[in-house]
């Protein structure tokens, strides 16, 4: 067995779940109880969209003829992982872009990101994942979060990734998410969106095995995903 520590990357999903714009919310509901101590049984019910809390974009949420969630084979989901830590660039700046030299500068210090691998950004912003209008800001000018350019994205295609990720609520960036330049060149590509990601602060700048497994929902554009990551011990 591979020795090492695992790390969940996945927010527990409840009613205060932050949304893209817009969006219904998660809601959860107790439908039944029993209470004979020789039977002791609880159940219930959720209905959630399948963009919410930690979740996976599939090829088809924004390409007509791409795979869809559950037609992402099994292989594709896991992988080594690199972690580009652009936290204290990013600070407060809610209309802060990944650019393709931020790429550039992580390879310039941890080597180039090869083939196979999920790229995963962290922008720091999951401290506001509480914060009421702080994590999905909404003002009269429009929506803020930080998120990654088109090129950026276009960058990691060419790396051969198989999927991207990040610590806000989309790729694209609030203030040109419906551009939807990111998503279309990782979609386009075949390879998959993590967004709504927690914990990156505790990973090293390379993983060796993450894994992303989403609800696996027939013709679904996506779905609530368990990440996990491992790391060396």
């Amino acid at each position: 067995m591979k020795q090492g520590s695992w790390i969940d990357l996945t927010y527990p999903l409840n009613a205060a779940t932050p949304v893209f714009p817009g969006q219904p919310g998660f809601n959860y509901q107790v439908h039944g109880t029993i209470d004979n101590p020789d039977i002791p049984l609880f159940y219930g019910g959720f209905s959630t969209m399948e963009h919410c809390g930690t979740h996976m974009d599939a090829p088809a949420h924004a390409v007509a003829s791409g795979l869809t969630v559950d037609q992402i084979p099994l292989t594709r989901l896991h992988g080594p992982a690199v972690i580009i830590d652009l936290a204290e660039r990013c600070g407060d700046n809610a209309d802060f872009d990944i650019l393709g030299e931020h790429i550039e500068e992580f390879e310039g210090t941890h080597g180039r990101i090869e083939p196979g691998s999920i790229a995963l950004v962290r922008t720091g912003w999951g401290r506001f994942w509480t914060t009421d209008n702080g994590y999905v800001v909404v003002r009269d000018d429009g929506w803020h979060w930080p998120g990654m350019s088109g090129e950026a994205a276009e960058l990691l295609m060419q790396r051969g990734v198989i999927g991207v990720g990040l610590d806000t609520v989309g790729l694209d960036g609030g203030h040109v998410a419906m551009t939807l330049a990111a998503h279309r060149a990782v979609l386009g590509a075949g390879a998959f969106i993590l967004e709504n990601l927690d914990n990156l602060e505790d990973l090293p700048a390379r993983v060796e095995e993450l894994w992303a497994l989403p609800i696996k929902v027939e013709g679904g554009s996506g779905g609530p995903t368990r990440v996990l990551a491992r790391v060396s011990s």
